[in-house]
């Protein structure tokens, strides 16, 4: 208990904001081949980075930042071709998934949290008594977000707020965690049912850019933006369409509306591959 209040007094008083855009500035520096080859190669393999499924640019990578946000080479992943199945958006690590009981969501064994908190709008309606998952992406995963399910993206919710790291010792501590943290939501409207895959930034992972707008997190001036399309502007998005990237590795959490999925292939501590079956729509 004294370690875990010493973490938090510690994560509190790191000025977490600035160390991260001070990191996502110097990941856009370009640096002398050598030095960057050198960088990746030891992170890699620290971090078990399969550069053998990466698609490197001619010439290398520029920086750190367009090797953190690397694509992948075609068939380095498959998406499930079922159509009731509903795809792991991340190489990541299954860390929870259950029920929404209410408006609750299980952070950690003795933790929880507010889906109206997680998304302070009248969109977290759509998910009370409903279903989530929680999938954590470590340093060394791919950190491209696809989306779960094919449908339209009916609006996104950009919302400001801390740079906590996502550490498995800081989730089992600080309660709220992802609550705090920096989001960006991403609204999914199947037509059996609608989907929020929120994307949590953390400690040197400010930065979270969508391909369908131009919103991106932790920008030096913040505020809160919610955007909502209208019918006829709305994008239309395939299961494993990409609709995100982190910097670097964060945290995703998807909700599903009630009466929506079944979690029929995933147990906690799964690692799971983007494209991979994780449950299968009831509807």
């Amino acid at each position: 208990m004294k370690n875990q209040t010493l973490n938090q007094i510690f994560f509190k008083l790191l000025p977490k904001s600035f160390i991260s855009r001070i990191f996502g500035y110097t990941a856009l520096i370009p640096l002398p081949s050598p030095v960057l080859g050198a960088i990746i190669k030891w992170y890699a393999g620290k971090y078990g980075v399969k550069l053998d499924e990466a698609v490197i640019p001619e010439g290398g990578f520029k920086n750190l930042n367009s090797f953190f946000t690397r694509e992948l080479k075609k068939g380095a992943y498959k998406v499930d071709k079922d159509k009731k199945s509903v795809a792991a958006t991340t190489d990541s690590r299954v860390d929870e998934f259950g029920d929404i009981t209410e408006d609750i969501i299980i952070q950690a064994k003795g933790l929880d949290y507010s889906v109206r908190d997680l998304i302070p709008s009248e969109m977290a309606d759509n998910f009370i008594n409903g279903k989530f998952i929680t999938l954590y992406l470590s340093p060394g995963d791919y950190h491209r977000i696809h989306s779960p399910v094919s449908g339209e993206i009916t609006g996104f919710y950009n919302i400001p707020g801390k740079l906590y790291s996502v550490q498995e010792s800081v989730v089992k501590s600080l309660k709220g965690l992802f609550v705090v943290n920096e989001r960006l939501v991403t609204y999914i409207d199947t037509g059996k049912g609608k989907v929020a895959v929120c994307k949590i930034g953390a400690l040197n992972v400010g930065k979270i850019s969508i391909p369908y707008d131009k919103a991106v997190t932790n920008r030096i001036l913040r505020k809160r933006n919610e955007v909502l399309y209208p019918e006829g502007g709305r994008p239309r998005i395939e299961k494993g369409g990409e609709i995100g990237t982190f910097n670097l590795g964060s945290t995703v959490i998807i909700l599903f509306e009630k009466g929506m999925i079944d979690f029929k292939s995933v147990k906690k501590g799964d690692r799971v591959r983007v494209g991979e079956a994780i449950g299968y729509l009831k509807k």
